[in-house]
């Protein structure tokens, strides 16, 4: 690999964020007694076959390896459809860390011909053999079935169950399945962490922070914000029951979102990996800041703590900075947002 001219090195442009992915991952001191270590990792999205940002982030989660435990990459990992497909788990850089994967609405489609009316959907399987194959170091559990692509993995030392699920294919199995993971998570005392690739329901109720874009409403009344989405009323139903939901983390719209749907489930929604077809928060140049864009994100069960770090383009279009969020998700209350 060509050496990196140091002003376009990512470590070196988000050095400053160094001491938020060390505290991200630390413990509270002894005298606490913590049951639990904090889970933290990365959340992208949106990626949309760009190898060059692929291979970015496996730089730094490999050069923050040891306050890192994996990613997540919540869905769009082909361009405009499966026509625009990059194999960035075969071709890309190795990560020395899980990179998890979600189903996005774009790897579902087999073209992007929008001429001819609506996409024609792809097969289950075709989507499966692009962002499923590589399941290096997942150990997860899937749901049972031909090429599934919904599952869940347990984080006992962190006391947390990761459940990603897909929005596309399956509803009504997965919706029976999640039901019993939910209740499995209750009984044995986890704190649950969703994905798919959009929101669980329109986010209504936002705390005062940049990591939630201004003036939302309107774009997506244009792409369909009333639709029904699947899941919500399930984790709805979890919550109600007593089982503890830190958040939902998602892609899709190439904005950040952060907040609570009428239901009372917390989303975030990462801004977009890249620039594509200049939909996302702001302008992002190469070999600036700008050009890289995910969060770090820290979970501790132990004090219902729910944190973000943004890596990347952190100054949106109304020059809001997005630097760090802490969000008590226990009493839904905003901790600290700059």
């Amino acid at each position: 690999m060509a050496e990196l001219n140091l002003t376009d090195n990512i470590i070196e442009l988000n050095r400053d964020m160094e001491p938020y992915v060390i505290q991200g991952a630390a413990s509270r001191p002894k005298p606490f007694k913590d049951a639990y270590l904090p889970l933290q990792f990365v959340h992208f999205s949106d990626v949309h076959e760009k190898l060059d940002l692929w291979n970015r982030i496996v730089e730094y989660i490999n050069h923050y390896e040891k306050y890192i435990a994996f990613a997540l990459h919540s869905g769009d990992y082909c361009g405009a459809s499966q026509l625009n497909f990059k194999d960035c788990y075969g071709l890309g850089d190795k990560c020395v860390k899980p990179i998890y994967n979600c189903v996005g609405n774009h790897d579902t489609e087999e073209n992007s011909d929008w001429s001819k009316g609506m996409p024609k959907q792809a097969t289950k399987q075709s989507v499966w053999e692009k962002l499923f194959y590589d399941q290096t170091g997942w150990d997860a559990t899937f749901m049972e079935g031909e090429w599934s692509m919904t599952y869940y993995k347990d984080f006992p030392e962190s006391g947390i169950r990761l459940v990603v699920l897909d929005l596309y294919y399956d509803i009504e199995q997965q919706k029976e399945w999640l039901r019993e993971v939910l209740a499995d998570a209750k009984e044995k005392g986890l704190h649950v962490i969703t994905s798919m690739h959009e929101p669980s329901d329109h986010i209504c109720n936002s705390p005062d922070t940049a990591f939630h874009t201004p003036n939302f409403d309107a774009y997506t009344a244009l792409c369909g914000k009333d639709k029904k989405m699947p899941f919500e009323d399930i984790l709805v139903e979890f919550i109600s029951n007593g089982g503890i939901h830190v958040c939902n983390f998602v892609g899709h719209w190439h904005h950040d979102r952060f907040g609570y749907t009428a239901g009372g489930v917390l989303n975030c929604a990462v801004e977009c990996a890249t620039s594509w077809n200049g939909w996302c928060d702001g302008v992002r140049v190469k070999g600036t800041r700008t050009f890289d864009c995910f969060n770090v994100v820290s979970v501790d069960v132990n004090v219902g703590i729910l944190k973000l770090a943004r890596i990347g383009d952190n100054v949106d279009h109304y020059l809001q900075r997005k630097t760090s969020l802490c969000f008590d998700y226990i009493n839904k209350k905003l901790v600290y947002s700059n």
